[in-house]
């Protein structure tokens, strides 16, 4: 009976991650946001540095988290459950790749070309 709770769980955890790095995240701009309202109430003049989004710690999290989640779900859930419920698993593994791919077409773009 409690072998049912461990994909449940695992999807939970991985929820309460996702929920956790929007927050995070929008508590960050929120700060930055106050910041640079403050400066330009002060008269300061504000220079947006160029942001690079680094897509390749995402890409490698989300990958290696996919594998994980999809080896224990083949390892852990029961034989009479239906067949084929590991390959949630690999929902996880496709965002990551998704994030390497995009992460090494930008790369390749920024690189000077030879010509």
């Amino acid at each position: 009976m409690h072998e049912q709770f461990i994909p449940i769980t695992l999807f939970l955890v991985v929820g309460a991650v996702i929920i956790a790095s929007f927050v995070l995240q929008y508590h960050r701009r929120r700060l930055e946001s106050l910041e640079i309202v403050a400066a330009i109430e002060k008269g300061v003049e504000v220079k947006f540095p160029e942001r690079k989004r680094n897509r390749l710690l995402p890409g490698l999290i989300w990958t290696l988290m996919g594998i994980v989640m999809t080896l224990a779900m083949a390892m852990v859930i029961p034989d009479d459950a239906p067949s084929g419920m590991w390959i949630w698993g690999l929902a996880p593994v496709a965002v990551g790749v998704a994030y390497l791919t995009v992460y090494k077409l930008e790369d390749s773009k920024d690189e000077p070309s030879d010509s």
